[in-house]
Formats: C-alpha cells, sequence, structure tokens
C-alpha cells in the first residue's frame, strides 16, 4: 500500500493494546480537573449561570428578578443545559455540568495532543502541566477549569476542531469552531480568528481557499445561532446609551478582565515572562509541522492581545477617549491568550525534553525534575488550598463577611418567605438567588449583558449600596435610612432587607428602622445577618 499523502487526513497511531491507556489517561484527567477545582459548590460564576439558565426554562422562578429578565446572551448553553436545573438542585446540576465539562474538554484535548504526539500519557502531562500554567501565569484572570457555565462547552468544541485542523480536516475544524461560537460568541469566535491567523501564517499546512469554503460558510452560519441573539440584545438602545453601557461595563465591573492598565504588575510580569518562554520554545520547535499549527493558532491569541493593549493606551493614554475604548475593549482581547499560552508552553516544553533527552540526557533529565516540581508544587498549593476551604469559591470571592451564617440566613429566607418576594441584599455577595432561591433588587456580580439593562443595574446600584455608603460611609445597607427603604420598596417592589450585621458593627452603625426583624426572631440568637421586612406605612 503506498502512503499516504500529505494533503489526505491523518490519524494518530494507537497503541495496541488489549485495553487502552488511552481510557484511562482520560479518567486521570478528569480526576486532576475534580482535584484542581475542590469539592464545594457553587464555583465563582456558576450562580451567575445557572441561576439564569434555570429562569431560561421556568420564568415563574424568581419573577421579579431584574438580572434573571435581563437579556440572554448565552441562549445556546441555557437552551441546551439549563433544564436540567428544573430538574434537580442547583449543586446537583453544578456537578452534572462539570462532569459534563471536564469529560468534553479532557477528552478533546487528548484527541488534539494525539495529533502531535501519539505517545501514551502525553495528552496527561501536557494539560496537568498546562490547567497548572493558566491558575498560576493568566494575566486578566481567564481560567479553563472551574465551574460550568457556555465557555467550558466552547473550549472543548475549540480543542476538538484543532484536532480536526491537525489532521487536515479544515472543513471540519471550521464548522466545530463554528458550534463553539453558538456556544460562546467571544471564546468561539476569537478561536476562529487564531485559527484563521495560523492558516495565514503556515503556508506549508495550509489548504487553498476554496477548499475550506464549504466548512467556513457552515461554520459561520451556526455560530450566527449564538451571535444573531447577542446583536439584538441592544436593538432598543440609542447610540449613546450603548456608549455609556459599554463604559460602566467595562471600567466600572470588569476591568479585571478588560482593562491592561489596571491589572497587577505582577500578573502582567509573570504572563509576559510566560509568553517569551512560549516563543522561544515555538521557535526551537518550529520544524515540527503538528506543533507549528498549534503555535500558530497561539500566535493569534497573542495578536489579539496586542492589539488590546494598543486600543487600551491609545484610548486611554493618547486620546483620552474612554466611550470609545471601552465599547472595543468590551471584546476581551486577552482572553485567548490567558489560556492558550501557558496550554502551548507546556506541550511545547514536553516536546523540546523529548527531542533532547538522547543528546543531553543529564542536562534534560535535570530540566525535567526541576519542571515537574514546578508543576507538582503548584498544584499541590491550588489543592490544598481548595480541598481545605471553609466556603465555597463563590463566596469567598465575593468577601462573604460569614459564610456559615449566610447560608443559614438564606435557607431560612427559602423556606418563610413568599417565593415571588423581592429582596434588598448586601452588595458583597453573589449566592443569594442559589441558597435563597429569591428576587434580588441588584447584586455587583449579576451584570446584565444588554445595554438598556445595564443602565438600570448600575442605576439601582447607586439606589441602594452606594446610597448607603453615601449616607453613613459604610458598605452595609444600615446606612439605609427607613425613608430611603420606602422609596426603594415603591421603586423596585422591595419586601425585605438583608442586613450584613458583622460589616456594620465593624463601621460602628447599626440598621435604625422601626420595621419588624424576622430574622433571626429570638432576639438574643447571635447571627451576622439579619433580615427586615418592609411594611405598609402607617395610617
Amino acid at each position: 500500500m503506498n502512503p499516504p499523502t500529505p494533503s489526505e487526513p491523518q490519524e494518530a497511531e494507537q497503541p495496541q493494546t488489549t485495553t487502552s491507556p488511552r481510557w484511562i489517561e482520560l479518567g486521570l484527567i478528569v480526576l486532576l480537573f475534580f482535584l484542581l477545582v475542590g469539592p464545594l459548590t457553587p464555583e465563582v460564576n456558576e450562580p451567575h449561570y445557572l441561576s439564569k439558565a434555570r429562569h431560561y426554562w421556568n420564568p415563574a422562578w424568581c419573577p421579579n428578578d431584574h438580572f434573571l429578565n435581563s437579556g440572554d446572551a448565552h441562549g445556546v448553553f441555557y437552551w441546551s443545559f439549563g433544564w436540567i436545573t428544573t430538574l434537580v438542585s442547583f449543586p446537583v446540576a453544578a456537578w452534572i455540568g462539570r462532569l459534563i465539562c471536564w469529560g468534553a474538554i479532557a477528552f478533546s484535548w487528548q484527541r488534539m495532543i494525539a495529533k502531535i504526539d501519539p505517545r501514551p500519557w502525553i495528552g496527561f502531562y501536557s494539560i496537568a502541566a498546562g490547567a497548572t500554567g493558566i491558575i498560576y501565569l493568566h494575566m486578566a484572570g481567564e481560567w479553563l477549569i472551574g465551574g460550568v457555565e457556555a465557555k467550558c462547552f466552547a473550549y472543548a468544541f475549540a480543542f476538538w476542531g484543532l484536532g480536526d485542523a491537525l489532521s487536515d480536516r479544515w472543513n471540519r475544524a471550521w464548522i466545530l469552531h463554528g458550534i463553539a461560537s453558538a456556544f460562546h460568541v467571544l471564546v468561539g469566535g476569537w478561536m476562529v480568528v487564531c485559527l484563521m491567523f495560523c492558516w495565514l501564517v503556515c503556508p506549508k499546512q495550509r489548504p487553498r481557499l476554496i477548499s475550506i469554503l464549504p466548512g467556513l460558510l457552515v461554520g459561520g452560519a451556526i455560530s450566527l445561532i449564538g451571535v444573531m441573539p447577542l446583536l439584538l440584545l441592544n436593538g432598543d438602545a440609542s447610540p449613546v446609551e450603548s456608549s455609556w453601557a459599554s463604559y460602566y461595563y467595562v471600567y466600572e465591573r470588569l476591568a479585571h478582565h478588560l482593562v491592561v492598565h489596571t491589572f497587577a504588575w505582577e500578573f502582567k510580569i509573570r504572563f509576559f515572562l510566560a509568553a517569551i518562554a512560549w516563543g522561544i520554545t515555538a521557535w526551537l520547535l518550529r520544524d515540527n509541522d503538528k506543533l507549528r499549527i498549534l503555535n500558530g493558532v497561539v500566535a493569534g491569541s497573542v495578536v489579539l492581545m496586542l492589539i488590546g493593549i494598543i486600543i487600551d493606551q491609545t484610548f486611554f493614554v493618547v486620546l483620552q477617549d474612554w466611550l470609545t475604548g471601552s465599547k472595543l475593549l468590551r471584546l476581551y482581547w486577552y482572553r485567548i491568550a490567558d489560556v492558550m499560552v501557558p496550554l502551548a508552553l507546556a506541550m511545547n516544553a514536553v516536546e523540546l525534553c523529548d527531542r533532547y533527552r538522547q543528546n543531553a540526557p543529564r542536562r534534560t533529565g535535570a530540566v525535567v525534575a526541576g519542571l515537574t516540581l514546578l508543576v507538582l508544587a503548584g498544584m499541590f498549593f491550588r489543592i490544598g488550598d481548595r480541598w481545605t476551604a471553609a466556603a465555597s469559591p463563590a463566596d469567598l470571592s465575593s468577601l462573604v463577611t460569614n459564610p456559615k451564617d449566610w447560608e443559614k440566613t438564606c435557607y431560612w429566607i427559602r423556606d418563610n418567605t413568599p417565593e415571588d418576594a423581592v429582596f434588598l441584599t448586601p452588595r458583597l455577595q453573589s449566592t443569594f438567588k442559589w441558597y435563597a432561591q429569591r428576587a434580588e433588587v441588584v447584586t455587583t456580580k449579576d451584570v446584565p449583558q444588554d445595554d438598556l439593562n445595564l443602565l438600570q443595574w448600575r442605576e439601582r446600584r447607586g439606589d441602594t449600596h452606594w446610597r448607603s455608603f453615601h449616607n453613613r460611609e459604610t458598605l452595609s445597607l444600615a446606612g439605609l435610612t427607613q425613608e430611603d427603604l420606602r422609596e426603594l420598596s415603591r421603586k423596585y417592589a422591595v419586601r425585605f432587607v438583608v442586613v450584613d450585621r458583622d460589616l456594620a458593627r465593624k463601621d460602628g452603625i447599626s440598621a435604625n428602622w422601626t420595621f419588624p426583624r424576622v430574622y433571626p426572631a429570638n432576639a438574643d440568637q447571635d447571627s451576622s445577618y439579619e433580615v427586615y421586612e418592609i411594611t405598609d406605612e402607617e395610617n
């Protein structure tokens, strides 16, 4: 039989054994993800995504919540996964989603890496080092392995598509990237841009444009399932409203992801060192045709990152036009590089160590030992941190002052208040709907994706938390006056107020209202949180 031509799709050779170690490797990758994430729910973004997903399928759940009634930016995720949240509790739904996502990412990553290096365990070694690298080398707070949300599915399809590109199945690669874009427009869309950049800069691996047009057209059509609803979200907003909404979104709410000049210097330094190391390893492996495709995609992500930095500096420093700049910075220019640079660096390191092992065994062995210890140290630190945590990542990240009391208070609310009640909740929390399953006026975490609701979200924050700070210089809602609460009750149908008593005590104040305190009912009972009911005005 004649050997296949380079233009024909190549499948990685599979080990000829009775029990393929690839299934064991797949299981170990999923186990690694479980260890890195830990046993607790919810993760940082899970209350945001899963509460929206449940409301998507059951609008009668928390019917008066402003965020839940805002535009749906991830309709494919809500449609395909959200129904599970109506059948089981949030924690169970989170674990079902996590296992699906982790399994999909593990499978697609392992399949992609097998096209580059078919030896067993290479996928495990590279993802172990790469996932650890993402945790400690990211610049803009991006992550790959965590809770369930839309982008996890998008990355799984993107890696699957890269595997097809490595097998010279470019049409199928574009289609899979189109599916990724349908799940998450920015992750999938930017991966399409990065793969197109790879197609441009890798002439040896590049098929003719005419040959990949079918895949581009089909993938583009599939991506419209996610793109079109997002484009239609802001049809009712004026240009001025859209500009201000982008400004608040970028500079007030998500600057830690989107505005590079606000990033911590240590984050920027460590990422740029990682990017330089990736660039060196990619150059040393430039004769590896398969790795050239992967590194070409990563090069595209680095170009996107540089474009984001140029936009940031141009509109912030040179033109000082923040409104225009915020519209462009809203596109998460650093997202793909945050993930792909550490992953590619890990894979390049594995291949370089294998290449130089025979010519310089001692030096290579020392490098392997050093890198292994570094990765293991990072993994153990992360695993130890997650498995000894006293509260869920969502509660820890949102700075809930007493997570145990917070859960207890929310569960009391769930069991003892009307299902359609609207609550005014502490600013520094993101899990009220997860535990209490009640609507709230506003929460910092749950920023709407459509411009008009985003502007209303900012107004609600001003009416509540910022007013409390203005009145008595406290972030506790105890800073609101009784008349403030009457006004908020009329404007937003608020019936209950949850006060962070620890925060109020720290600021030397207490709730100065005549409204009845319904929790804790016993005056002697100690709790970090109080619940007050806004009753009708006296006649």
